[in-house]
């Protein structure tokens, strides 16, 4: 190759190295050890569950959780574990896999919102920054929906972002991006759309992202995403989807408090500082930072303290709180915090003592970030659970041998997510002397049947605690067939009356 043909080559990007290596270590952050531990009960292993009952039954419309309707959520990240299901079968590391495989693509999408709005430099530490993130390492090895949906909401923040470049074309993927997220979670997807109206409306732009012809047609685009999902499972199912995906997870959660967990309006702030540490403490700093520009005119990205406000106050504001709501919030965080950073360092660069001892300070904090991410991560591991051994060894056996696995409650629940997901068989919750506590408004997922009641006829198979076995013993015969931490699996008959 002669030197004009050297000089003829398309050069690689300046931060293409650091962008590969960031990309790299988030491979490997999120992916290594993906399948260690049982899935955890309520959301993780329901939205397993829910993804396998579609893989293997077909249904790739109407949901089904314990093969009976399920309204909760759209269908788009059940879709994408079903698929990763057929191809490589059903497994923890898959079933977390699209939220982990999203993780690493936010990566990439943070870098290139903060190079967008402030520069490559801006672009690679967002990037880093968002990888020392504890809560976003953690949900992103976590099987749900909250960084999917972060994902599609980021993409769509960039595609506006980049408005100024492409003649109004960047509308279909902003409009595209924000239909998808809709399609991962729901109503929860709505703050990406909010916060690009209150920037249009705030420059003035909005007459003319209505007059554009590809502003119309997005909007089209999205809809035709949206829409016809949405309209089958009204007309298929009518009252019962509208009450369980409307009436219940969106009007209810965000006019009063679901399944037992208050929570005070200090509850977000404290889980930023937990799961943004220790770049939370920059944050105020960088927000007051970005208001100044923006009321100099010099911002860049007001969508994202728009979209960070939005997020933040809406979702303090309804009575529902949990930590994953506001997953969201951190690569904008992560932008904004790295942006601060990088205009303080050039503010000092001509003093060279001031801007080493910056470059030092931020080098300290990734490294307590990273600590603190890997030690946080450590601490909350969780084992495979005894439950769901146990229910390994209760697997049925084929499409025909549905007995249920009876799980007995007394003091503690045990939750069925987990058994069914690990047994095949449909879980069913018992009680001998008298039901724990309700937990509100959670009925599908909690109700109980007594234990006299469905072993009258047959032995069963039950999952219980050890100590509850002598309590049994007068009225009912126990086969201990394994043991497992506190847990026992057992054949469990009610005895008739005249042996008692």
């Amino acid at each position: 190759m002669n030197a004009k043909q050297i000089a003829g080559r398309k050069r690689l990007p300046a931060d293409f190295l650091p962008v590969a290596v960031l990309l790299l270590v988030a491979a490997l952050a999120l992916l290594w050890g993906l399948g260690r531990g049982s899935l955890a009960a309520w959301d993780e292993a329901i939205y397993a569950q829910v993804s396998k009952e579609v893989a293997r039954g077909g249904d790739w419309l109407t949901l089904h959780w314990e093969y009976r309707p399920w309204f909760e959520k759209p269908p788009l990240f059940m879709w994408v574990t079903a698929l990763f299901y057929r191809l490589f079968g059903v497994g923890e590391f898959w079933a977390r896999a699209p939220s982990a495989l999203s993780g690493v693509a936010l990566v990439w999408v943070t870098y290139l919102v903060g190079k967008r709005a402030y520069g490559g430099r801006v672009g690679v530490l967002a990037g880093a920054v968002l990888l020392t993130c504890y809560h976003f390492l953690s949900f992103s090895r976590f099987g749900t929906t909250d960084v999917m949906l972060t994902l599609f909401a980021s993409l769509a923040l960039y595609a506006y972002l980049r408005l100024s470049d492409g003649g109004g074309r960047w509308w279909y993927p902003a409009w595209s991006s924000c239909a998808l997220a809709l399609m991962v979670k729901g109503a929860g997807a709505l703050v990406a759309p909010a916060a690009i109206a209150l920037a249009l409306a705030l420059d003035g732009r909005t007459g003319d992202a209505l007059r554009s012809k590809h502003f119309r047609r997005g909007a089209l685009l999205a809809l035709l995403i949206v829409a016809p999902w949405h309209a089958l499972m009204y007309a298929w199912h009518g009252r019962a989807f509208v009450d369980e995906y409307f009436g219940y997870h969106v009007f209810a959660r965000a006019t009063r408090t679901l399944e037992g967990h208050p929570s005070g309006y200090l509850y977000f702030a404290g889980k930023l500082l937990d799961g943004f540490f220790p770049w939370c403490l920059l944050v105020p700093s960088a927000a007051v930072s970005e208001v100044r520009r923006w009321r100099r005119g010099e911002s860049r990205a007001k969508v994202l303290l728009l979209f960070g406000a939005l997020v933040f106050g809406v979702y303090t504001l309804i009575p529902t709180r949990r930590p994953w709501y506001i997953v969201p919030l951190y690569p904008a965080l992560a932008v904004l915090v790295a942006r601060f950073a990088v205009g303080l360092y050039g503010k000092y660069q001509t003093r060279p003592a001031h801007g080493r001892a910056l470059a030092a300070a931020c080098a300290v904090l990734f490294v307590v970030g990273a600590l603190y991410s890997f030690v946080s991560l450590r601490l909350s591991r969780e084992p495979e659970a005894p439950v769901a051994r146990l229910a390994r060894l209760a697997r049925s056996t084929g499409p025909g041998d549905r007995e249920p696995l009876l799980l007995l409650s007394e003091t503690e629940t045990l939750y069925a997510q987990v058994p069914l997901f690990y047994s095949d068989r449909p879980a069913r919750q018992t009680y001998a002397a008298s039901p724990p506590p309700a937990v509100e408004d959670a009925e599908r997922y909690v109700s109980y049947q007594n234990l006299s009641e469905v072993t009258r006829t047959s032995p069963r198979r039950v999952i219980l605690r050890r100590e509850a076995i002598a309590g049994l013993s007068a009225d009912y015969d126990v086969r201990v067939l394994a043991e497992d931490g506190p847990l026992a699996y057992a054949t469990v008959a009610r005895r008739p009356a005249f042996s008692r």
